[in-house]
């Protein structure tokens, strides 16, 4: 038995999750368990991973299933049942951290985006846009000088009493394309081949990953296709259809009550936070001129 700390939780885990930070903690927010397990009827999603579609279904529990990787089910927020279908360690841990969490977090009523995010000075940034936008790749130039990590891929916000959001840490690992670890200066030799794919490598600055959620102050929404109008800060009322673009989880979960919950947290996210959507960066150079530029006055 393996435990675990991502995005705020402690939990129990009988596979290893390789990306994931070791915990000691005696809370146990939910548990990761081996199962067999019958899925009911499922349905196609718009959601793809190694170019593996994945399969949902909706009903007292949330499912997700890959063929030829896992099938996985979450029940009240508490219980992540894996079927795995592979022996690859590495390939189960990484559906099982990218995609399969994101049915506990869901449960758990957390504003979820498909998006990466980071810590400048005391508060998180948050890069969302579609595939190929430039995500990613955009953390990583913050991270070269310094910024800490704090989600890639699947990202976690809470709200507190007064509605003000916080993104949660999730785990120390950035997937960026072979081409963003030579364009940004780092040594390939530094960095581990994951297994999303032969030309992806993963950044893992542990040192100074942060543990404690992080004011959310930003969210940049980046555009695939360069758009003469931006850069530009968006308003409030905009942020809600923005967000909706990118959330990470299956549509079938979109029900009426949920929908009402995201326009809610999405109203929250609006009222503390500058939105702007600006262009993907057309090479490396630009990219880290702006880095620089946005850092200066902080």
């Amino acid at each position: 038995m393996y435990s675990y700390h991502a995005f705020g939780l402690n939990f129990t885990s009988e596979i290893p999750l390789s990306e994931c930070l070791e915990s000691t903690s005696e809370r146990i927010d939910f548990k990761v368990r081996i199962a067999k397990l019958t899925p009911p009827t499922l349905r196609k999603t718009t959601i793809h991973r190694r170019g593996i579609m994945a399969w949902t279904a909706f009903e007292e529990a949330l499912w997700l299933h890959w063929e030829g990787v896992a099938t996985f089910k979450a029940t009240e927020g508490q219980l992540l049942e894996v079927h795995p279908y592979t022996d690859d360690a590495d390939l189960l841990s990484l559906f099982t951290v990218s995609e399969a969490l994101g049915l506990i977090l869901f449960q758990k009523r957390l504003f979820l985006l498909h998006a990466s995010a980071l810590m400048v000075g005391q508060e998180a940034w948050i890069f969302a846009g579609e595939p190929g936008a430039g995500k990613s790749t955009t953390c990583a130039a913050f991270v070269k000088v310094g910024c800490p990590l704090l989600s890639d891929d699947l990202t976690a916000i809470y709200f507190d009493e007064g509605h003000k959001p916080y993104v949660l840490p999730a785990y120390p690992q950035l997937k960026i394309w072979e081409k963003s670890v030579h364009g940004l200066g780092f040594r390939q030799g530094d960095l581990t081949a994951v297994s999303e794919g032969v030309n992806k490598f993963a950044l893992t600055p542990r040192e100074n990953f942060p543990k404690k959620p992080v004011p959310l102050r930003r969210i940049y929404l980046l555009n695939k296709e360069n758009d003469a109008s931006l850069p530009r800060k968006l308003k409030a009322s905009e942020l809600t259809v923005e967000t909706l673009k990118h959330f990470p989880m299956p549509n079938q979960f979109l029900d009426a009550q949920t929908l009402k919950q995201y326009f809610q947290q999405s109203l929250y996210c609006a009222q503390n936070v500058d939105t702007y959507a600006i262009n993907r960066f057309t090479n490396f150079q630009t990219l880290d001129s702006w880095v620089k530029q946005s850092l200066a006055p902080l």
